[in-house]
């Protein structure tokens, strides 16, 4: 009977310990000051939540972070230095996160506090209620839009995500928490941002919610008019700088866009002539946030800067500041790099500059191929790879920030490259010359000619762009056309 009360107490004594806890930990709303940290979850059902959270870290001017409910590698290698470099003493963190994340999170010696619930509009309606700075007389309502964002910050006003079922779209009503925040606070204005459902807005309109829309045919159209919205009522003054970008990014940099009184451009179509608008604003700086195509390695998905954005800048006098290293591995890792960069609050908008020589030209394959003979690498990013030879024919690639390549030899002169995303990259070699071909659903999207130099050197070379690679025994090392030492991987094994 000793033995059984003395277990039932231990197990009422953790009972409190973890209540305790928690108690300590769940908070209600974002609370900043200059040493917090925002981490946001953008993933899952939880997707597009990262958008009404940059208005909390816009008007706090907090540096914002995105997750899954685990942090990826690239990010939680860079998080104890930035933390210790910047004397971060808060981290709030707003979704979902596993409780082993909770954990690593806690060994940083940081205060750290969560804000969750059952969905988006449960989580965003709770710190609406419950922040002090927030506008709780209007409301901005976006499925997804980033831009609704920036106005939210600008403004200090609510956004509410519409989006559902883990997509970008938009649900096509109100959730339950959105109509019982309206009427609780009698909304009498909503400013919807991009496309949304009619049935949403017939039930806006039922609650007698005065509607503005700020929509055009393209992304490029909405942040103009977002822009113009912005000017006409005072929170512009006087910028000549500019942030351009896409979805992905934008939620990051909002905070930094709020500190510097900037403009934010979101062209997702990458096909819009910003100059006129740069011009008539009297834009002279514009921060790039996305690599350009030639800049990645791998090139996964289409969404890229293109280089003929970057010409037309550059050609109409504009000056360009880069928050993405020269080249990176694919789109996900440069984006992070781009989130790192502006949580640092842009001290450094140029990559380190890499000292090496073309000391020695020692025969190789290209680099994306002859690294197949190493067992381990690592990139002047500090991403490393492992490589795995499976037999003779099969090798798997797998670097620690994002998902594994599997390469097929299919013979000397021809490799098959496939990705878990369902993206493939085909090499086929032509006397001193190989040609990598790009394809996602069996359609070829982009090109690369790949050509050996009498010096041993090889030539990488883009539709608008090229690179000069050289191995000197342990690095293969990337050259600009203006041959500065850019980029390298080397081998660590």
């Amino acid at each position: 009977m000793k033995t059984t009360h003395k277990i039932m107490s231990i197990i009422i004594i953790g009972i409190l310990i973890t209540l305790f806890f928690i108690s300590t930990l769940y908070t209600d709303t974002i609370e900043c000051d200059n040493q917090t940290l925002i981490i946001s979850v953008c993933t899952g059902e939880m997707r597009a939540l990262e958008t009404g959270i940059a208005v909390y870290a816009g008007i706090e001017e907090a540096p914002l972070i995105l997750s899954d409910k685990t942090l990826p590698d690239q990010l939680n290698t860079w998080l104890p230095s930035y933390i210790e470099k910047n004397n971060i003493t808060k981290i709030i963190i707003v979704g979902p996160v596993t409780p082993q994340q909770i954990i690593e999170f806690m060994k940083l010696r940081v205060t750290i506090k969560q804000i969750n619930g059952d969905n988006i509009a449960d989580i965003l309606t709770k710190i609406t209620e419950n922040n002090k700075n927030i506008n709780k007389n209007e409301i901005i309502i976006t499925s997804s839009d980033p831009l609704a964002g920036i106005l939210g910050a600008y403004t200090k006003t609510p956004v509410f995500i519409t989006a559902t079922n883990s997509t970008y779209q938009s649900a096509n009503t109100l959730s339950k928490e959105y109509k019982e925040y309206i009427t609780k606070h009698n909304i009498k204005k909503a400013t919807i941002i991009g496309n949304t459902p009619q049935n949403i807005k017939d039930e806006l309109k039922n609650h007698n919610i005065q509607i503005e829309e700020i929509s055009g045919e393209t992304s490029l159209d909405v942040s103009n008019n977002l822009n113009n919205k912005l000017k006409q009522e005072g929170y512009l003054k006087n910028t000549n700088t500019a942030f351009y970008g896409f979805y992905g990014e934008i939620p990051t940099i909002i905070p930094t866009v709020i500190k510097e009184n900037a403009i934010l451009i979101e062209d997702s179509s990458n096909k819009g002539n910003i100059i006129p608008y740069l011009q008539e604003n009297n834009i002279t700086t514009v921060y790039i946030l996305r690599n350009t195509e030639s800049q990645y390695i791998q090139m996964e998905e289409t969404d890229y800067i293109s280089t003929d954005v970057i010409n037309n800048l550059q050609n109409n006098n504009i000056t360009i500041k880069y928050l993405t290293k020269p080249r990176t591995l694919d789109e996900a890792t440069g984006l992070y790099d781009m989130k790192i960069l502006t949580a640092e609050h842009m001290e450094n908008t140029t990559a380190p500059t890499i000292k090496e020589e073309k000391t020695s030209h020692i025969k190789t394959q290209p680099p994306l191929i002859a690294i197949l003979e190493k067992q381990k690498i690592k990139d002047s990013n500090n991403i490393t790879a492992t490589i795995t030879k499976q037999n003779n024919t099969k090798y798997i690639l797998k670097w620690d920030t994002i998902h594994p390549y599997t390469y097929n030899k299919i013979n000397e002169n021809t490799y098959h490259i496939t990705s878990n995303t369902g993206y493939e990259y085909i090499w086929k070699k032509q006397q001193n010359m190989w040609k990598e071909q790009y394809i996602y659903n069996n359609t070829t999207y982009y090109n690369i000619t790949w050509t050996e130099n009498k010096d041993n050197t090889w030539t990488e070379t883009h539709e608008k762009q090229e690179y000069t690679w050289n191995f000197n025994g342990q690095k293969w090392v990337c050259y600009n056309q203006q041959q500065e030492p850019i980029y390298y991987i080397q081998n660590i094994t």
